[in-house]
């Protein structure tokens, strides 16, 4: 909520790519569009993007396919006002890159040690900004927690896997193994 409210200052109909769609990534889906944006969804995983559609997203697109750049661009005139790098991975963060038109934002969500080869030349001709972002600040819950309670945002259709604490080994080996179905695993006690 912090990362599109505050830091991206999504604003109603900015074009925003959502890149990666697990548990984190649909979330954004659903606070993009509860702040009045137009939503494209981006993954490598065609039951992902079902989620994505499922919880919000304007428009998917497989990012697996050869013209995933291109078809991001057209699908948003040119080029998303906002790209949020929900995954991780320093390839979809330089991807999600890619698709940000002059004068918008890359928002890096996901977190990874690794680093990313951006071109400086594009971020100055093109005035871009590069954002980072954590977690979301306690007084914003008050906020968050009223678009759940008028279904703006979804948190119990998220849930697609419980686990009792003495399987919580099994929901470890279900992260690990990328399950598509999989969007938030709990552990119950």
């Amino acid at each position: 909520f912090h990362a599109l409210l505050n830091r991206a200052r999504v604003r109603p109909g900015d074009k925003v790519g959502i890149f990666g769609c697990g548990g984190l990534g649909l979330n954004a889906v659903q606070i993009a569009k509860a702040l009045g944006a137009f939503v494209i969804a981006v993954d490598v995983k065609e039951k992902k993007l079902q989620f994505a559609k499922q919880f919000g997203a304007d428009e998917v697109v497989n990012a697996g396919d050869a013209d995933a750049i291109k078809q991001i661009r057209k699908l948003s005139g040119g080029g998303v006002d906002i790209a949020v790098e929900a995954i991780g991975n320093p390839g979809v963060i330089q991807t999600a890159f890619t698709c940000v038109r002059s004068g918008g934002k890359l928002v890096v969500m996901g977190f990874s040690e690794k680093d990313i080869l951006l071109n400086a030349g594009r971020i100055m001709f093109r005035e871009m900004e590069i954002i980072g972002t954590l977690g979301c600040p306690p007084h914003l819950y008050p906020r968050l927690v009223e678009l759940v309670r008028v279904g703006k945002i979804k948190v119990k259709e998220v849930v697609t896997h419980r686990f009792p604490l003495e399987k919580i080994n099994d929901a470890f080996e279900l992260l690990r193994k990328g399950d598509e179905n999989l969007i938030r695993a709990i552990i119950t006690l």
